[in-house]
């Protein structure tokens, strides 16, 4: 046999009996909720939540320096004051809507906390409610095409 046939015969047998071996499957199908919106329904959710997001960001890179302004401001960014657009709320899960009220509302109460004197720990355990809300929000429900 030539060299030729040789590998040609190693190459089937690599492609038939499988290179990778053994492998463990993993589901692939999502199993949260979804929540069917038009693309630009779609595009609002996101940005909200781009802008809470943003605001966790800004507190956390300001906490260690004691920034009470910008911790305040970027906690009042994602208040209630900024949820969603009424009209947008009639396309939501109920319960979608009582996890986003509670997150802009955790916002809220931790910007009016910052005061002279605050404690970091306890501004990193009202972040860590007001996460657990996006956490599991987050888990139990996703976007689809409308």
């Amino acid at each position: 046999m030539t060299l030729r046939a040789h590998a040609v015969i190693a190459a089937f047998l690599a492609l038939s009996l499988g290179c990778k071996g053994p492998t463990r499957e993993v589901p692939t199908a999502d199993t949260r909720h979804p929540v069917a919106l038009p693309p630009e329904a779609q595009d609002a959710v996101r940005a909200e939540m781009n802008g809470m997001l943003t605001s966790l960001n800004r507190i956390l890179v300001a906490l260690p320096h004691h920034d009470t302004v910008t911790i305040r401001q970027a906690a009042a960014a994602s208040g209630l004051a900024t949820a969603a657009d009424p009209t947008l709320e009639k396309l939501l899960p109920e319960q979608f809507l009582t996890w986003g009220t509670q997150t802009h509302q955790g916002f809220d109460a931790l910007a009016a906390s910052i005061t002279p004197g605050y404690a970091n720990d306890s501004v990193l355990v009202r972040l860590g409610t007001i996460t657990q809300t996006c956490v599991t929000c987050h888990a139990t429900y996703r976007l689809a095409v409308r």
